[in-house]
């Protein structure tokens, strides 16, 4: 076994791989934020990590293997633990899944811009993430069904969910048009309309 800088050679190739996809993952975030997919060339994504296309193609295997990845292991994991938390909590309230999303949202604007772009191009039939967006509110639903949220008496959970994704939709893009705000305060202005008192009052 090689050694190098104390390290086993293979420990460090293995380092190294992990490193390069990372970077690879993270142009690609920036690329179809501020390009979309169709903007978008793997050529382009090569020349800003240094590689070349065959190079990037070795790590995520195709531009549409590329877009998967980065919906599903960048943007995808973090909220889906979120919503995973609640489903262990007893009686969870709405108001705080949205709260921890926007949470964890404030934090990465660029995935939020990608996000927001791709939603947009992804209307189209023929784009490569089409049924993922047509897909993921559903899915989000489906796990929140099995939630026992704390509400008021006679509210329906499922339409106030729904209604949340439609709200958070439209902050989230006024916020990317002035990242200087704060997006936590931005959905605080929201949840008197999403949650209006004195209807809500101790399940919000």
């Amino acid at each position: 076994m090689q050694y190098k800088n104390g390290k086993r050679e293979s420990d460090t190739m293995g380092n190294n791989e992990t490193d390069r996809r990372s970077d690879i993952l993270d142009a690609a975030v920036e690329c179809f934020g501020t390009l979309g997919y169709y903007g978008t060339s793997l050529q382009k994504i090569a020349t800003k990590v240094g590689l070349t296309k065959a190079g990037v193609l070795h790590y995520v295997g195709s531009k549409e293997g590329l877009l998967t990845t980065v919906l599903d292991e960048m943007y995808d994991r973090e909220t889906e633990d979120a919503t995973a938390d609640m489903v262990r909590e007893n009686h969870p309230l709405i108001a705080d899944l949205w709260r921890r999303i926007v949470a964890i949202n404030a934090k990465r604007p660029k995935l939020v811009h990608m996000f927001s772009t791709l939603s947009a191009e992804a209307l189209n039939p023929d784009h490569p993430a089409h049924d993922y967006f047509a897909a993921r509110e559903e899915h989000v639903v489906d796990v929140a069904r099995n939630i026992r949220w704390h509400v008021p008496t006679g509210v329906d959970a499922e339409r106030t969910l729904r209604a949340g994704f439609a709200m958070m939709d439209g902050v989230q893009l006024r916020w990317l048009r002035k990242p200087d705000q704060d997006l936590n305060a931005m959905w605080a202005e929201c949840e008197n309309v999403l949650f209006p008192m004195p209807m809500w009052e101790g399940c919000r």
